[in-house]
């Protein structure tokens, strides 16, 4: 309520973004802040105007869903990207998070909203249809606004418009990510770099998945949260999930270089981290890298210009 004027806009906007960006959200007005940080209303949107325009979105997404639902049988046999995509969501609901109590069980109405809303997705956004993945990043939407259909699916699609260049079919935004990733690498530890490179894994796939779907996987359901909020107000000209994902490997880098790792092996002891990485910990690292590497003056031409974005000027005259 501090950050309210009486009309409901919200005011000091960077200062409370600073905050989330420093400290999370409180997790009891998570609910009330992500349709902010995901772009569902605008900061300087009033009470009133916020309730217009999630009238407005309700009767978008029922004119949305109907389109999907009228298609007939007939309609479906001659429409094979509907029938392939209609297939692969089914596929992916089905086995996402399923073992949280908001999804357990069966039969439960959580997972057949879920199709309901990815089914909609590809309609709302039909170039870009539903993509493997696309699941992890709307179910903890979904649990975290218990089932209110409308705010999870324009929260999805305000995440989907940060998000959707990874999902491309020519996957050219998760190559580009990788191959920064391998460079912020080569940058802080050419030990660790050359190992992989010897073991054939410095094209940096086994962290495919942590760049795909930010990290959903990796860390507890409440942390992930969290995680996301970082993100999301990251004050920095920067894609900040790299350093984040350099942060991790420099954290595990005297286990995979010890025990000789190949790239399977690696595959596997990366997966078999989820769940168990503390995150405070990797924010710390994140950041105190960001800023290390930014202060350095002979950064190689990709990190300053690509990954950094950086001019000539001087790192000690722009602050932080």
């Amino acid at each position: 309520e501090t950050h309210l004027d009486a009309d409901g806009r919200v005011h000091r906007v960077k200062e409370l973004q600073d905050r989330i960006f420093s400290g999370g959200c409180d997790p009891a007005l998570r609910r009330e802040v992500w349709p902010f940080l995901l772009g569902v209303y605008p900061w300087d949107s009033t009470r009133l105007e916020r309730a217009a325009i999630l009238e407005d979105r309700e009767a978008l997404y029922k004119v949305t869903e109907t389109q999907w639902r009228s298609i007939t049988p007939d309609q479906m046999k001659r429409n094979a990207l509907y029938r392939d995509r209609e297939a692969l969501v089914e596929k992916d609901v089905l086995r996402t998070d399923r073992k949280s109590d908001f999804y357990k069980g069966e039969n439960n109405p959580n997972v057949s909203d879920m199709y309901e809303m990815l089914m909609t997705y590809c309609q709302h956004n039909f170039d870009l249809g539903y993509v493997q993945g696309m699941s992890d990043l709307i179910s903890p939407l979904h649990t975290l606004y218990q089932g209110n259909k409308q705010h999870t699916f324009w929260s999805f699609v305000g995440y989907m418009e940060k998000m959707e260049l990874n999902f491309t079919m020519d996957q050219k935004r998760i190559q580009e990510k990788l191959s920064e990733l391998s460079s912020l690498v080569y940058y802080c530890d050419s030990e660790l770099y050359n190992h992989l490179e010897r073991e054939d894994s410095s094209n940096f796939f086994f962290c495919f998945r942590w760049l795909l779907i930010n990290f959903k996987r990796e860390f507890k359901p409440s942390e992930v949260y969290e995680l996301w909020e970082v993100l999301w107000t990251c004050p920095y000209d920067t894609d900040y999930s790299l350093f984040i994902a350099t942060a991790m490997l420099l954290q595990e880098r005297d286990t995979i270089i010890s025990r000789q790792m190949n790239f399977s092996d690696i595959l596997r002891y990366i997966n078999d981290l989820s769940g168990t990485l503390d995150l405070h910990t990797i924010l710390g690292h994140a950041e105190a890298l960001f800023h290390q590497i930014r202060s350095q003056e002979d950064l190689p031409f990709n990190i300053r210009a690509n990954i950094l974005h950086l001019s000539d000027t001087p790192y000690s005259s722009l602050g932080k």
